[in-house]
């Protein structure tokens, strides 16, 4: 557009140009070709356009002309657009020039505010832990709950009380806010604990800061100054620097608050932002373990994150290092050992090996027979019996045949090196009729199948719609089941096997041995001529169940004989033994288990025990029991195991009347929202439940805890758990009922609150036993008749000062003639104790509660 301005304005002076030569020759360049001339036209003719107007003829001078023009224009055509181009770029140049001279000039850019998610790196802390929406939060009626019996039983103290009740009236402005803690820092520089609250806005978050910063010190005060010495005591005077920073030390806070955009930070000491994320680290949220467990528990109201990675490598790193300054000492000793080192060093090759000196076995008086009972977990041979006095004229309880191997396999599998997750993520909720606790496990590549840490040889199966319910009796009171891969944990208890004997080599320096580990049921593979992991594993399916129902009265077979009864009597009744389990396993093949089970008992417990095998039909139900020790059957697809024949028939004839467990209401309400398939369950009924009531922990029921009981409704849900996996990994769910958790919180709260009075008081009647006895020394010695008062006591050193002023209870001596009254009275009844003590010269303790006051020689004795 600017060029063809030009062209138009350069073509017109040039017409008037010709006009005024007055050759008559008038346009005859064309305006195209002006895009050339556009510069100092009017000043200086161009040749080529004297050429033109020099020809020999008009006609020729003319049609050269144009020829020259034409050629002119063809050259022309690619410098217009090469001149075109540079004067479209040169302002774009120009400004990009002027821009890129003025950058040092400016300020330099503005780095983002730390945001919530911003604030921390993967690297700074190990342990996270996050509120959503607190002020919502705190007002919820199951927090609530939860707090009831803590302040109306625990008397916590005021500060806990003041925090409260601050967050209560600044619950709306933390309605919608998030607020995260931080600790167990990974370097020194960082704070040991780090709060931070995110607001909406900045303006939310610096009103905040300022209302903190008064509430900071009624809860955390300034460091009192160390006291002045006393008159008496000798000190060396401190140096004015010294004094200079303990003065300094005092008047500095214990705590720090900052306020960076819209997060307010508290921390324990200084706070550097630098030294909390250093330039180039990876931020918290993109780490994929902690974005993982945070997304999967995104609407809880509480989030907690454990770095378990970071926390092992910690521990190998310490371990490493202990291990490296060990090898140190040790090679410095050996370069340069002292004198008595050798010495004893000598002496110990030089002296032969004694047998150890046996210990002398006190003989029991003739008068009073041995009654020694022991529960041994392995038989007692006859032999071992033989060889001690003591135990082989004492009875003996042993439990069973088959326990030696069963402790066994219980130390196999609980043993071996634990297989610890890279992290935990765990989340709370709160709803209406209870709580529930998440806890998702987040593996590594080695430990996708380990749901247990600690149980290192628990390996998941597949998940699967237990079928155990539908075998278990109705009236079950606690239910266990889960999927399990027996082959796996083979392997496990296996190499734990196999480690073990290696540490034991270790430490009594032996070679290490290279063979393969040897089988943990090696010798019972040699009696039975099968193997385990390859005949009797493959027959089992994956499902476990243990249960243990309730103490279920039975009609007796037949009445005592030579006792008779009244009709109003009622039935005589067998109960199983008490915490009787029973325990289904689930088969492939039934009728190779039951073949194969004869072979198995025989090799436990002993040849011949299978003549002592019982069996009995129920409808198309068999029966199978070795002399009231052992008992089995087969229900549907499972193998059920019991102790004992009567639970055993117990099962069978629930199963067969459709009395299971899967078809109580209690258990299919209160399990319905657990996922059809699951790798693992439990369920406590309420006769489980019953146990944590306070009343049969057997707290004490006050009037604050009896008013408490009454609040709360008796009749409480199951308890209930699933193990499942979602493709995350293991994830543990627990639901919770409301009344359980504040009843149990109310018995810990009560017994932590007695506990202190229970001190006291134990206190109090020794002090009391300790001055009767120093009454009477000093009865027989410097008293000369007379009983001391309690100044002389402890001037005399017969009874300690300090006791009498330390523990809650004042301690008075009532002196009269030959006679003396010591009592013992709580100093804040209530608080540092409940009963009143009496002692006299007789030595005999008495006590009771007066409320406070002084007890008499009315009381009645006590322990």
């Amino acid at each position: 557009m600017i060029l063809s301005v030009t062209s138009h304005i350069e073509s017109s002076k040039l017409d008037d140009k010709l006009k005024h030569v007055g050759h008559g020759y008038e346009k005859v360049i064309p305006p195209a070709c002006t895009l050339i001339r556009s510069t100092r036209l009017h000043k200086k003719t161009p040749t080529t356009m004297v050429g033109v107007m020099r020809g020999s003829s008009p006609g020729a001078k003319r049609e050269k002309g144009r020829y020259s023009m034409r050629k002119f224009e063809l050259i022309s055509r690619p410098l217009t657009l090469v001149l075109t181009l540079f004067l479209i770029a040169s302002p774009l140049v120009g400004q990009k020039r002027t821009g890129t001279r003025k950058k040092p000039a400016t300020a330099a850019a503005v780095e983002p505010a730390v945001t919530f998610d911003t604030l921390l790196t993967d690297d700074s802390y190990r342990l996270y832990s996050e509120l959503r929406n607190v002020g919502q939060l705190v007002r919820s009626s199951g927090f609530n709950d939860l707090l009831e019996p803590i302040i109306k039983l625990g008397e916590p103290p005021k500060e806990f009380k003041t925090i409260l009740k601050w967050m209560n009236a600044h619950a709306e402005a933390l309605a919608s806010s998030r607020m995260f803690a931080a600790s167990w820092p990974t370097k020194p520089k960082l704070p040991t604990v780090l709060i931070a609250v995110e607001f909406s806005t900045v303006e939310e978050a610096k009103k905040f800061e300022s209302e903190l910063r008064s509430l900071m010190p009624r809860l955390m005060p300034k460091p009192s100054p160390s006291p002045a010495a006393s008159p008496g005591s000798i000190s060396t005077p401190a140096s004015p620097a010294t004094l200079a920073q303990s003065e300094n030390v005092a008047d500095q806070p214990q705590y720090v608050i900052k306020q960076t955009g819209s997060l307010v930070l508290l921390t324990d000491k200084p706070l550097s932002l630098r030294d909390l994320k250093p330039r180039g680290s990876k931020l918290l949220a993109e780490d994929p373990n902690f974005a993982l467990a945070r997304n999967r528990f995104a609407s809880e109201a509480v989030f907690i994150y454990v770095d378990v990675k970071s926390i092992e490598k910690e521990q190998l790193e310490q371990r490493k290092k202990w291990e490296e300054e060990e090898l140190r000492r040790k090679e410095a000793e050996a370069a340069n050992p002292t004198a008595p080192e050798i010495a004893s060093t000598e002496l110990e090759e030089l002296t032969p090996q004694m047998p150890p000196v046996p210990v002398p076995v006190e003989e029991p008086s003739p008068t009073a027979a041995p009654s020694i009972e022991i529960t041994a977990q392995m038989p007692v041979t006859n032999a071992e019996a033989s060889s001690n006095p003591t135990l082989s004229s004492s009875p003996v309880e042993v439990s069973g045949p088959m326990d030696g191997g069963m402790f066994s396999l219980w130390s196999l599998i609980f043993g071996g090196q634990p297989k610890w997750p890279e992290a935990i993520g765990v989340a709370i909720a709160f709803e209406d009729e209870g709580y529930v606790v998440r806890a998702l496990i987040v593996d590594g590549p080695e430990n996708k199948g380990n749901a247990i840490p600690f149980v290192p040889q628990f390996v998941s199966g597949p998940a699967i719609a237990l079928g155990s319910p539908n075998v278990m009796p109705a009236d079950t009171e606690l239910f266990v089941s889960a999927s399990l891969d027996y082959a796996q944990m083979y392997e496990g208890m296996v190499k734990a096997m196999a480690g073990a004997e290696e540490l034991t080599r270790r430490v009594r320096r032996q070679p290490v041995a290279n063979t393969p580990p040897a089988s943990p049921f090696a010798e019972y593979e040699k009696k039975l001529g099968l193997k385990v992991k390859d005949d009797i594993l493959p027959l089992l399916g994956h499902e476990l169940a243990l249960v243990i129902p309730k103490k279920q009265p039975q009609p007796s077979p037949s009445p005592t004989p030579g006792v008779e009864r009244h009709p109003d009597d009622g039935p005589t009744f067998v109960r199983a033994p008490d915490q009787t389990p029973i325990i289904a396993i689930s088969v492939k093949d039934k009728e190779a288990v039951r073949k194969l089970i004869p072979k198995i008992v025989e090799a436990l417990a002993g040849k011949g025990v299978n003549l002592f095998a019982q069996t009995e039909k129920r409808d198309d139900t068999e029966i199978t029991s070795y002399a009231n020790i052992f008992s089995y059957a087969f229900i549907g697809d499972f193998l059920v195991v019991t102790p004992d024949p009567v639970l055993t028939r117990q099962v069978v004839d629930s199963y067969l009347k459709n009395q299971t467990l899967a078809s109580d209401s209690h258990f299919r309400n209160s399990t319905r929202w657990q996922p059809r398939q699951v790798q693992g369950q439990i369920y406590a009924g309420p006769g489980v439940i019953d146990l944590v009531s306070p009343l049969a922990t057997g707290a004490t029921v006050n009037e604050k805890m009896r008013e408490l009981l009454l609040r709360v409704n008796p009749v409480i849900d199951p308890l209930t758990y699933a193990l499942s996996n979602e493709g995350l990994g293991p994830l543990h769910e627990l639901h919770i009922p409301k009344n359980l958790l504040m009843l149990m919180i109310a018995g810990i709260t009560s017994q932590a609150n007695e506990s202190p009075i229970i001190t006291n008081e134990s206190i109090a009647k020794s002090v009391l036993r300790t001055i009767a006895s120093a009454e009477a020394t000093f009865h027989s010695t410097k008293g000369a008749g007379r009983y001391a008062t309690l100044d002389e006591l402890a001037t005399e050193g017969l009874v300690p000062k300090d006791l009498l002023e330390r523990y809650g209870y004042k301690i008075e001596i009532n002196v009269v003639s030959n006679k003396f009254e010591a009592t013992a009275m709580p100093i804040e009844y209530g608080k540092t104790g409940r009963r009143s003590y009496f002692v006299d010269e007789s030595g005999v303790l008495r006590g009771g509660d007066h409320g406070g006051g002084a007890a008499t020689i009315a009381d009645k004795p006590v322990e």
